[in-house]
Parts: C-alpha cells; sequence; structure tokens
C-alpha cells in the first residue's frame, strides 16, 4: 500500500487489517437485521393487517430528497404487495414542514386507515391524537432527535430512540424507510427489490449522514443500482444533468442529480420528483425532468439574489457575532437554507436565515461542527411555534414581531457556547506527497476507499513547492482557475473554483491542498487536482 494511503486510512482509525477489510469489503451481515429496531415487530404486524384486510395506506414524507426518495420505496414496496397507497408530500410554501390536520384529512377523505410518516413525525403529537380520533392509526418513521417523548402513534421507527438495540444510530429516513419494506418483505419471506437500493442510496448521500457502516453498505450497493438502474425518470434526469452512468459516484449525487430533486421542493410541488423517481412512462419520464430542470435553474438564480442580499446584511453587522441571523422579505423560504450554508461556509459559523411572510416567518439554520443549532433552537423554544432538524440544519417557524427577540437570544446563546477566536477556517490535510507518487496503484486505492462523504471524505493532500507551468482564468466571471504544473517529472491539471481573485500574478512555484478528482474533459480515466487551497511557495 502507498505510504500516503497508510496515513489517510490511520488518521481515520482504520490501523488493522481487519478494519480495513471492513471498510473496502463490508462484512456479509449487511443489512443489519430490521426487527432489531425498537417497534419493528409491532409495525410489521400493523402492515400485515393492513395487507390483508386490504386498506389503503397513506405515506406521508418530507419534501426534501431524503422524504421523497423513503416515500417512494415504502410506496413501492407496498404497491409490489398488493397494498393501495396514497403517497403525500407537504408544499413547502402552502403547507410548511411536518404532518399536519389538514394532510391528516385529505388522505382520511382518500379512504386512508394507516399513515405510515417518512423523515418526519417523531415531534407530531397533536396531529397524530388528531389522525386517532378521525380512526387513523400512524405508524412513524424518522431519524431526527425526539424532544419530550414520542407522540402516541402505533409505534415510532427511530433508532436514536432510548433504550434501543440497533447497532447503527445514523440512517437517514430513506434508510429508515428501506428497514421498514425489508423486514416486511422478509415478515412475508419474499425477496426485496434491489432497485429499492437506488432510492436508498439517493437519500443517504443527500442528507449527508455519515456514510459509514449500513449507510455504506447502502450507498456502496446502491450506486451500482443507480449504475444499471431501469427508471425512465433517473435515465432522463441523467441525459439532462449529463451524467455518464458508468462514473456515478456519491458526488455525482451530491451535485448534479440531488439538487434537482430537490428543487421541486424548494421551488414547486415536491410529488414532481416524486412522479419521477416513480414513473414507467418515458413520455412522462421527459416531461418531468425539463419541468425539474426548469426549477433548478429558478433556484440557482433565486439563491444568487439571496445571496447578494444576504451578503451585504452581513457586511452591515460590522464585527461577526459568534451566530449569523439575517431576515429579510426578498428570502424565499426554499432557499433560505442555501443561503445558510453559503454564509457557514464563507465565515466560519452558523447561521439562521429568516424569510420573513407576512404574521409568521420560516427560518433555516446551518451550523459547524462546535454547534449544535438544534439545542440553540430548543433554548428559545417558548417563542417558536414549531422547530425540528439536527445539530447542523434545522428549521423553524416564528411570528415574524418575535424575530428580533429571538435574534438576541440566539446570539446570547451562541455567545456562551461558542469560542469565536477558534473559528478559523481551516484545511486538514491527510498526507504530504510528491506528483511521482500519484501512479496507477494510489489511484486504485483512492478509488476503492469511496463512497466519500460525511464520516468517510475524500483523502486532502498537499505537495510543496509545486512549479506552476500554465495559468488560465476560466468561468463566466473568470472566477475559476486552471493551472498546468508539474513536480519531480509528473504534470498534472489543477482546479480552483471560485479562488481566482487569489491568484498572485508571476507565482512561479506554488504549495498546494488538493484532492485527486476524475478529470471527464480529457477522457476516461484522466485525473485532475481539486485545489481546496494554495500559496505561493516559500522555498
Amino acid at each position: 500500500m502507498p505510504p500516503a494511503i497508510a496515513q489517510v486510512l490511520v488518521r481515520r482509525g482504520i490501523d488493522t487489517p481487519q478494519r480495513l477489510s471492513a471498510l473496502v469489503d463490508p462484512p456479509h451481515k449487511l443489512p443489519y437485521d430490521p426487527l432489531r429496531i425498537t417497534g419493528m415487530d409491532i409495525a410489521l404486524k400493523r402492515l400485515y393487517a393492513a395487507v390483508n384486510n386490504g386498506e389503503r395506506v397513506g405515506i406521508f414524507g418530507d419534501f426534501d430528497v431524503d422524504g421523497i426518495t423513503g416515500t417512494a420505496i415504502i410506496s413501492e414496496g407496498l404497491t409490489s404487495l398488493g397494498v393501495p397507497v396514497t403517497p403525500y408530500l407537504p408544499h413547502r410554501v402552502d403547507e410548511g414542514h411536518g404532518l399536519s390536520n389538514a394532510a391528516i384529512d385529505t388522505m382520511f377523505q382518500q379512504g386512508v386507515t394507516l399513515i405510515v410518516t417518512v423523515d418526519t413525525g417523531i415531534t407530531s403529537f397533536e396531529e397524530v391524537d388528531y389522525a386517532k380520533s378521525l380512526g387513523v392509526d400512524v405508524i412513524i418513521t424518522d431519524h431526527h432527535l425526539p424532544h419530550d417523548g414520542v407522540p402516541n402513534a402505533v409505534t415510532s421507527l427511530n433508532p436514536k430512540l432510548p433504550g434501543g438495540d440497533y447497532p447503527f444510530f445514523e440512517l437517514c429516513g430513506a434508510g429508515i424507510g428501506f428497514k421498514l419494506v425489508q423486514g416486511l418483505f422478509e415478515f412475508y419471506g419474499q425477496p426485496w427489490d434491489p432497485g429499492l437500493l437506488e432510492l436508498a442510496a439517493l437519500g443517504t448521500i443527500a442528507d449527508l449522514v455519515p456514510l459509514l457502516d449500513e449507510n455504506r453498505y447502502l450507498v456502496r450497493e446502491g450506486l451500482r443500482e443507480l449504475a444499471n438502474t431501469r427508471r425512465p425518470g433517473l435515465r432522463a434526469l441523467y441525459s439532462s444533468a449529463r451524467v455518464d452512468p458508468d462514473e456515478i459516484t456519491a458526488e455525482t449525487v451530491s451535485f448534479q442529480i440531488a439538487p434537482r430533486l430537490n428543487s421541486a421542493g424548494r421551488m414547486g410541488d415536491p410529488m414532481d420528483s416524486f412522479k419521477l423517481l416513480t414513473t414507467t412512462s418515458l413520455e412522462e419520464a421527459g416531461a418531468l425532468t425539463h419541468k425539474l430542470e426548469s426549477l433548478n435553474m429558478e433556484r440557482r438564480a433565486a439563491s444568487e439574489e439571496a445571496y447578494v442580499i444576504a451578503d451585504q446584511l452581513v457586511e452591515d453587522l460590522g464585527e461577526l457575532p459568534p451566530l449569523l441571523v439575517i431576515s429579510d422579505e426578498r428570502f424565499l423560504r426554499g432557499v433560505a437554507g442555501l443561503i445558510a450554508g453559503r454564509l457557514v461556509d464563507r465565515h466560519r459559523r452558523p447561521a439562521v436565515v429568516f424569510a420573513v411572510e407576512g404574521e409568521y416567518s420560516v427560518a433555516s439554520g446551518r451550523s459547524i461542527p462546535e454547534f449544535n443549532i438544534v439545542a440553540a433552537m430548543e433554548s428559545c423554544e417558548d417563542l417558536l411555534v414549531r422547530f425540528g432538524g439536527h445539530s447542523q440544519a434545522a428549521g423553524l417557524t416564528v411570528a415574524t414581531k418575535d424575530i428580533p427577540q429571538l435574534k438576541s437570544r440566539l446570539e446570547a446563546y451562541s455567545a456562551e457556547s461558542l469560542e469565536t477566536q477558534s473559528l478559523i477556517r481551516t484545511v486538514e490535510i491527510d498526507a504530504e506527497i510528491s506528483f511521482d507518487e500519484l501512479d496507477e496503484t494510489m489511484i486504485r486505492w483512492i478509488n476503492d476507499l469511496e463512497p466519500y462523504g460525511p464520516g468517510n471524505p475524500r483523502p486532502v493532500f498537499a505537495s510543496m513547492g509545486v512549479k506552476v507551468l500554465e495559468t488560465f482564468h476560466m468561468g463566466r466571471e473568470q472566477q475559476h482557475l486552471r493551472l498546468r504544473v508539474e513536480m519531480n517529472g509528473a504534470r498534472f491539471t489543477a482546479l480552483a473554483f471560485n479562488q481566482a481573485d487569489k491568484w498572485q500574478p508571476n507565482t512561479e512555484f506554488a504549495d498546494l491542498a488538493f484532492t485527486v478528482m476524475n478529470d471527464s474533459f480529457r477522457g476516461k480515466g484522466a485525473i485532475a487536482l481539486r485545489l481546496l487551497d494554495f500559496k505561493p511557495s516559500n522555498g
């Protein structure tokens, strides 16, 4: 094994042959037995009754990729057992997050007697009671942290609930939906459809849960399924997004597929993405892909517009507080989370962005590993209409008149619990290498450690004193940089996105921090260096 790869692995706690084997060739005990999730036996008995009685089952999901794919998994699983299903994904603006009485009424009027939630529901106490008052049972599947117990549902499937025996805590909503279908098919003694793994992989990657353990299994197997998908909607989406099915990675999903699926929930109706994933019609797949492409362009434009406003609002603050809180009537709630994420990236501190909408306003928050943003919201619970999420990403609804008070309380909470002096952007280097070490063996190892994502980030290398042969500016606003670089006789193309303004002309030698990426522009198997940072070399 190349020494640099050994260094990468040891830094990640993979320091024995057994641990390496478990990472590269996961044990065949995966996927884990679904019955180890507390309450799964109760959920399966209730679903068995629904199958036998021909009941109509409503599947209520969240409007992001995790919720959409989880809803599709359970819908397809139950449909294949002959169960009539009513999928329901709420409209972000008209209905907002979470199970609502209006949604329950709609499903009840369509004959639904059992609702299964996906990626939501763990805090829906009143709504579950309302459903029961109509004679509708509810099974909750959710991966968000519960507050003060669980609703009075048939059962709540969530590995994070106290007292459970499930060996892995970090499944996303689609992952738990997959476990429910896996359990149901095993209950019937039937094999589950491997095509469900591609949906589980999409949800797992998009929801940014750690790509370790069972998530790594779901994503690895799911990426294989995605490469050979028979779903007309995904094939149409690949074509539109210029995705080569043979080269799909977790990063392809993150940057090219998930944003398009998410755009329906952000800018339109999330049911369009659900239909795209589940349709068998080539014609419908083409029409829906075209619609999502337009919504994604709209989302990009709205994000850019909002970010310019947000950037100015942050600048107007003068000295930066430990937690950035900004609000504006021009922000759309569909892009508030994207803006918060960009502010976090730029300023290395948590951010909450409010879309001011009249009597009530909606906010999305994004955070950094050192700060639990849900705990911050929880400290202001008395002011909030609703809130939820996890430590790094959360949302809330608040009366607009209470925003100033909420802002000062969130800032006070962060000032107590966050040490701003240490909030400096750093690039963690896994190993320092020379270019001639980037040979076929090294590249093969880098590829073997896929899929990359949270919990298993792409290895970051540093090379010092690299000779710069050529420099090009790229992009509509010349904001990107392409370098031709050489070291010890080995030459590579290096790409620095959105960093052109940092380049100092006449730099002959540079120190580079980079990851290794496929360079499809130069043909199959070609690689390029993706620069995370650079500076003129001292020596």
